[in-house]
């Protein structure tokens, strides 16, 4: 996955996303920011905030700051926010790879649907690590394969890789093979979205 493919498969979705790919993936937002518990003096960071359908569902005072790779998608954020009048929450155009925040940030860093989608994985997560606050908390939403699965579906996925630039996400990604790198210290891990298909990790951040 290069970055000019993500922003393309991106390009083409932007218009119609939410009425597709966001009726499956937003059980899951839900699910997660739940988890989360925001607080009022919460200073959030939400990697891959896409069209900015999640903000809805953070609580109106705490601080969330979304970034994305795709301005298009970000273009659909922007009109969300102004349309619904959100509060306390900003997005910018920024790598998830290379975050220009400094160290120690943001109280909570989420990372919604963007891990399978990333270039390179592992500098994604060391940057959520870096600008997330020592004992801080780390929540990822993604599809991981996991020996729990099915093996058809395994082979369905390893199918399918050949073409994951034009899908635009990994579909066949194996959790120990992603954690072996990223080193979580994950505290709990559980299934969520149609199917089960899909995976919500809450992680501390123990650096």
């Amino acid at each position: 996955m290069d970055q000019n493919s993500i922003i393309k498969s991106y390009k083409r979705v932007s218009s119609f996303y939410d009425l597709t790919f966001g009726q499956v993936f937003r059980p899951g937002q839900k699910a997660i920011i739940k988890k989360m518990d925001c607080i009022q003096s919460d200073n959030v960071l939400e990697i891959g905030i896409g069209t900015g359908s999640s903000l809805q569902y953070y609580p109106k005072e705490t601080k969330v700051v979304g970034i994305d790779i795709s301005p298009d998608m970000l273009e659909v954020a922007k009109k969300r926010i102004v349309k619904d009048k959100i509060q306390n929450k900003h997005i910018l155009l920024m790598n998830g790879e290379r975050l220009s925040f400094p160290d120690n940030s943001f109280d909570k860093v989420v990372g919604m649907y963007v891990v399978s989608v990333t270039q390179n994985p592992q500098i994604l997560v060391e940057e959520m690590k870096r600008v997330c606050k020592n004992d801080g908390d780390i929540y990822i939403v993604n599809h991981f394969s996991t020996e729990e699965d099915n093996s058809f579906v395994k082979m369905f996925e390893k199918g399918l890789m050949p073409i994951s630039k034009i899908l635009g996400w990994k579909p066949y990604f194996p959790f120990d093979e992603f954690n072996a790198y990223a080193n979580l210290d994950v505290l709990e891990m559980s299934k969520v979205n149609l199917f089960n298909y899909w995976n919500i990790i809450h992680a501390s951040n123990n650096k």
